[in-house]
């Protein structure tokens, strides 16, 4: 089918001045197509453009740094985040997920084979209350669970974590990563006044599907989209951590200081927090998330990658990656890749 494409520039300024550029996919305009290309030779002209086979699967580890400002309530907070790929089945992520007064809250995410890495590194000094975050797909951070809930967490978890890998991997190497397998199949062409896009339709396990937007022009992967609930933030304590979402906020009062907490006080929380989470749960809705992969660049290998990752959820520009030094093929830390216990 034909979809009719519309690009238009936000102009919604974040710290450090950037801007996030809005597709909108307008379906007014439907067209059956004859025969499309075959999605694995658009595929393959994507790589080519990226620097040929030889060229990207001579890629055997990615270490980023970078900046990762957030879009909050009109404002944006911007905190260095790290990530590291090591093909075909390693990938972690490290970023600054809310602040409270001088201090942090950072958040270790991936997953190395099928084990999973997700740590909530909160400073032993904190105090005032802490943030819990929990994104489509996952389990609520720090309540108490029984071994069966701890084991289907997990799992939701390193889905999770193999789906953000896919996603940021189509950007950069337009290929199935071994970790997380995907289907792909050519989905039809977008139309804007500047230019025309192949769609890719792409599944996999678990049901995950999304479409993929490459430029006819430059042949590099412009956009990613795909359908899933709404990010739910849980808030308990006095804390004031921000986090990026648009979705149904939980909070529930009371210490959460271990001097303070008796059985008692404890279980009622406990309680309090579930019956808050069934009805945020209840008020999640299913909405668009895009990515945008943009600025190419050449870096070591031959290879090209996007160094700035702008995401959307339900048509809100929530974050960006700059992504400002990237390594290819250095030797990575195997702590970084240790499975947490």
């Amino acid at each position: 089918m034909r979809l009719r494409l519309t690009m238009t520039p936000r102009g919604e300024s974040m710290k450090r001045a950037f801007q996030f550029a809005i597709l909108t996919v307008l379906a007014t305009e439907v067209l059956v197509l004859g025969q499309g290309p075959e999605a694995m030779k658009v595929l393959a002209d994507v790589r080519a453009a990226l620097g040929g086979d030889a060229k990207l699967d001579a890629v055997k580890s990615v270490a980023v740094e970078g900046r990762l400002t957030r879009s909050v309530g009109g404002q944006s907070i911007a905190n260095d985040f790290e990530m590291s790929f090591e093909l075909p089945d390693k990938f972690v992520k490290k970023e600054v997920v809310a602040v409270m007064g001088t201090s942090t809250i950072t958040r270790t995410t991936g997953f190395n084979g099928d084990g999973l890495i997700e740590v909530v590194d909160t400073p032993p000094a904190m105090g005032g209350g802490m943030v819990i975050t929990r994104m489509a797909g996952s389990g609520p951070v720090g309540m108490k669970a029984t071994p069966e809930q701890i084991a289907t967490q997990q799992q939701a978890l390193l889905a999770m974590n193999k789906r953000e890998f896919a996603r940021l991997s189509l950007g950069m190497f337009a290929k199935t990563p071994a970790a997380f397998p995907l289907e792909f199949s050519y989905g039809g062409e977008a139309e804007a006044a500047d230019g025309k896009a192949h769609i890719v339709d792409i599944k996999g396990a678990d049901g995950f599907a999304a479409r993929l937007f490459i430029d006819q022009k430059t042949r590099l992967p412009l956009m990613l989209s795909w359908m899933d609930k709404e990010p739910l933030r849980m808030i308990t304590g006095s804390g004031t951590g921000r986090e990026a979402g648009s979705g149904p906020v939980m909070m529930a009062h009371g210490s959460v200081s271990t001097g303070q907490v008796t059985s008692e006080h404890a279980e009622k929380m406990r309680e309090e927090m579930e019956q808050r989470m069934k009805e945020a749960e209840a008020n999640r809705r299913t909405v668009e998330y895009r990515i945008f992969y943009s600025d190419y660049q050449t870096v070591a290998g031959g290879v090209q990658m996007p160094t700035r990752i702008q995401r959307m959820i339900d048509g809100k520009p929530v974050e960006e990656l700059s992504l400002e030094k990237i390594k290819v093929n250095q030797k990575i830390d195997p702590r970084k890749f240790e499975v947490t216990k």
